[in-house]
């Protein structure tokens, strides 16, 4: 089993919360290359512990 990891940084705003933006085109960039989503890990935390940088997980036999 083949797996990859692509990171992804959230769009964060200091006063209110951090959104994903762009994560739609990556997965079916990496489905088009037989890879299958598997989830996220969340790779760096702001200082409040909100989440700012993820690796998108995608697997393929």
């Amino acid at each position: 089993m083949q797996t990859e990891f692509v990171t992804m940084d959230m769009e964060n705003n200091p006063a209110w919360n951090a959104e994903l933006e762009g994560y739609k085109p990556v997965i079916k960039e990496w489905a088009a290359k037989g890879y299958s989503y598997c989830g996220f890990v969340p790779v760096k935390f702001g200082p409040t512990g909100k989440t700012l940088v993820i690796d998108l997980v995608f697997q393929k036999a």
